[in-house]
């Protein structure tokens, strides 16, 4: 009974797939839309995402937690909201961390031979510091207790000065100069500093070969499409897979 249930099924399912490419042939059906909740669905199984950010002897982390898309009417570009975690550690102690919104747009295209969607032209328009409990910068003295031997530790000072000062004796000169940013304890300040070098980062990752979404020929939709579709497009609010290019 069960073999003669799957053999139907399987032949249900042919049919269907046989009729709908007879649809498209015939450009009876000329294209597939997506939904950003449909879209977000899918991208969700692609994340957390780490990317390393190089540091003077220090170790920086940046970790893409979520993103979430959305289409505003007459645009022709995905808008693209990144849900960030950004720390920094120094001799295995963590001295930084926040999270991050960061916001822009990307243009989504197709590439037919490799049946997947790629995105081109990212540009990266806002970086916020979100003001959570997660939020940490370790204090001056903190630091230095990080670096100087016990023996020495009873000569740290409330001025920070002095104990910028004590800090050279024990520490290169490139990881004390960068040291003197988180001085003030200024969470902004520091974020400021590794901006460009985060907004490098994600651009530069998202340009990579491997960043791109193959589609799923398990599923009905995006199996027709990796047979037959030939381009795709942001248009009145939807990610437009399109059949055929007349349809334009």
């Amino acid at each position: 009974m069960n073999t003669e249930l799957s053999f139907w099924i399987k032949f249900k399912r042919t049919l269907i797939h046989f009729f709908a490419k007879l649809l498209i042939r015939f450009k009876m059906i000329k294209e597939a839309r997506y939904s950003c909740a449909e879209l977000n669905d899918m991208l969700s199984a692609n994340f957390p995402h780490t990317i390393q950010l190089p540091l003077p002897v220090s170790e920086g982390q940046l970790v893409l937690l979520n993103v979430e898309l959305s289409m505003p009417l007459e645009q022709e570009q995905l808008h693209i909201q990144l849900f960030c975690s950004f720390s920094v550690k120094v001799a295995n102690h963590n001295i930084y961390r926040a999270h991050l919104l960061i916001s822009g747009i990307v243009t989504p295209y197709y590439v037919a031979e490799e049946k997947a969607l790629r995105l081109k032209n990212m540009q990266l328009s806002e970086l916020i510091l979100v003001k959570d409990d997660y939020a940490f910068i370790n204090s001056t003295t903190d630091l230095a207790s990080i670096f100087i031997p016990k023996p020495f530790k009873y000569l740290l000072f409330n001025s920070l000065n002095a104990t910028l000062s004590l800090l050279k004796d024990f520490v290169p000169t490139e990881l004390l100069n960068y040291l003197t940013l988180y001085s003030s304890g200024n969470k902004q300040k520091v974020l400021d500093f590794h901006q460009a070098d985060i907004e490098r980062l994600i651009l530069e990752e998202v340009e990579k070969e491997d960043w791109c979404y193959p589609l799923d020929e398990t599923d009905f939709e995006e199996q027709l499409f990796a047979e037959l579709g030939q381009l795709v497009v942001v248009e009145n609010g939807s990610l437009v897979f399109k059949f055929h290019l007349d349809s334009l």
